[in-house]
């Protein structure tokens, strides 16, 4: 993401008064090694000349970031625990660090590293533990790939997160939080199927009955929605119908912003089945080649699904816009309904190119998936 010419303004004129105007091509440039023994020292003699009182200021004054959680740690420990206990049987439970290596989220997804805490010590604080997990996950492929054994990698975690953008705090969100994340790395076999698409299924599986499961801690919801999605689609159909992508992309997490309404796109935003298509509304949106697709998708998904969960309702959502840049292709949001009938997203989960930038290997696929604490907490205890 592209620094803004506000906060560019604002780095000229904090390097000019320090006196350095290039300090930040400095700073960018330099080999980290050099660099470290200078900030290390730095902090420690700004560390050493703080007073408790102002440390209890700070404290109060950014309580979003260093603050509680609105959760108690009783709570946390209960949800944790009945997700691991539901996922134990296909997934490996795993206890990250705290901090990833400094870029993680911004070299995977293009999230903009504005929105993490960066340290002196070329990490970065943890802010999205699918990232972090998948790096485990393609550590220990490297080394069945290298002994041979090319087996799939599966784990699970939990663990709290800390964005530093604001949030819209009366929708009940934290600038850190709890996830319960789910992440699985394998070579891709077209011969068995492929690895992406049943692994998919796999995640939509365990995440369903991790909320079954907290139906019986106490946790209420109904009318559970799985709406499968597929990135391409909506880069073909940016294309294909000559879209303003920059406007799109500025508003792919306005949920008041529907990209089909604007654009007045001849496709329906949501079916339950590719029945319902027809070859002639692909042809009017320049995507012929993609009805097969969608109907591989449904048949190795949705049909498995639909006969084990009966009663809950999947289907194919075209108008989903976030996601772009972080998924591949092939994801799934969760909604479902609380006792006030207020509809929310529970859970999200998709196809990531992140194995294969990892290990820098084509054929190496990924699938992560992830349900947040806070919001389960807030809205359906």
């Amino acid at each position: 993401m592209k620094p803004t010419k506000s906060s560019l303004q604002a780095v000229k004129s904090a390097c000019t008064a320090i006196g350095i105007p290039n300090i930040v091509e400095i700073i960018a440039t330099s080999p980290i090694s050099q660099l470290q023994p200078i900030f290390v020292h730095a902090f420690t003699r700004r560390a050493n000349s703080r007073k408790a009182p102002e440390l209890l200021r700070q404290y109060e004054q950014q309580n979003e970031i260093l603050g509680t959680s609105s959760i108690s740690q009783h709570d946390v420990y209960r949800f944790a625990l009945t997700c691991q206990d539901t996922a134990q049987s296909a997934f490996e439970s795993v206890e990250t660090s705290p901090i990833t290596p400094l870029g993680t989220n911004a070299v995977l997804t293009k999230i903009s590293q504005n929105n993490t805490l960066s340290t002196i010590r070329n990490t970065e604080v943890r802010s999205d533990l699918t990232t972090q997990l998948m790096l485990e996950c393609c550590s220990r492929r490297r080394r069945l790939i290298a002994t041979k054994e090319d087996s799939s990698v599966h784990l699970c975690s939990y663990g709290r997160n800390l964005r530093l953008q604001p949030f819209d705090k009366t929708k009940g969100y934290m600038q850190h939080f709890d996830l319960f994340t789910l992440s699985s790395a394998g070579k891709h076999k077209p011969s068995e199927g492929g690895f992406a698409i049943p692994t998919l299924r796999l995640h939509i599986q365990t995440l369903l009955d991790v909320i079954e499961n907290l139906h019986r801690t106490g946790f209420f919801s109904k009318e559970i929605v799985v709406k499968i999605s597929d990135i391409r689609f909506l880069e073909q159909l940016i294309d294909g119908m000559e879209l303003p992508r920059e406007q799109i992309l500025r508003n792919t997490l306005n949920t008041e912003f529907d990209m089909f309404d604007t654009y007045a796109v001849p496709f329906p935003k949501e079916v339950d089945t590719v029945e319902s298509l027809s070859e002639s509304m692909f042809k009017d949106v320049k995507m012929s080649s993609f009805i097969s697709r969608l109907s591989y998708i449904e048949r190795e998904v949705l049909i498995p699904l639909r006969k084990q969960y009966p009663h809950i309702q999947f289907c194919f959502d075209f108008n989903r816009k976030a996601g772009i840049g972080y998924y591949a292709n092939t994801c799934f949001h969760i909604f479902g309904k609380n006792e006030a009938d207020v509809e929310f997203q529970f859970a999200d989960g998709g196809v990531v190119d992140w194995a294969s930038q990892f290990l820098n290997n084509g054929k190496e696929a990924s699938v992560i998936s992830g349900i947040g604490a806070e919001l389960m907490h807030k809205l359906l205890r």
